[in-house]
């Protein structure tokens, strides 16, 4: 992915309605049925298929749904992966493995927002010009438009295209300028 599409994609983080609901689902269930294979073959109580998923979910959600994948994850390990002996849930396995992943989760979490804080000013450096002033790039032969202080790019076209248009707008554009000249 280029520089652009990156940004691009970022720009689009997080997900909201379905989309979300979807992936947070998806962060629980995978880990948990990963899990529930290696059951038998694992003994303790690791939350390490979890983790990558807390990452993704930090990444592609907000940070209080992130948190509820987290959640999600302690309530099915505490309760359905491990029986739902109320002895269990006090055990000191239980409580050990809980503190470390909660832990994890929360520094994942905080380190994807700080992430973020410290992307937000470098997307709009150079933005001297707040209230205007237009950003062209090309990517794959297609030239985007964005304006300082917007976060979507527009597609203009292909490049033999826009600079078509572009030269047809600036002989407009001089063509005007000469006219105005001969009235004065």
């Amino acid at each position: 992915m280029t520089q652009v599409g990156y940004a691009r994609w970022l720009r689009g983080l997080p997900l909201t309605g379905r989309p979300a609901l979807f992936v947070g689902v998806l962060a629980v269930v995978v880990p948990t049925m990963v899990r529930a294979a290696v059951n038998g073959l694992v003994m303790g109580c690791e939350y390490t298929p979890y983790l990558p998923f807390v990452l993704l979910s930090a990444i592609l959600l907000k940070p209080s749904q992130a948190t509820g994948v987290v959640l999600a994850s302690v309530a099915i390990m505490g309760g359905r992966l491990m029986g739902s002996t109320s002895d269990h849930l006090t055990s000191a396995c239980f409580t050990s493995a809980t503190g470390v992943f909660l832990a994890a989760s929360a520094v994942t979490i905080g380190a994807v927002i700080l992430t973020r804080r410290a992307i937000a000013p470098a997307r709009t450096r150079n933005g001297d010009e707040a209230t205007g002033g237009i950003v062209f790039s090309l990517e794959d032969n297609e030239v985007w438009a964005s304006w300082y202080g917007s976060d979507q790019p527009v597609r203009l076209g292909t490049q033999d295209k826009v600079e078509y248009m572009m030269a047809d707008f600036l002989a407009q554009g001089e063509l005007g300028r000469r006219l105005a000249a001969k009235r004065d």
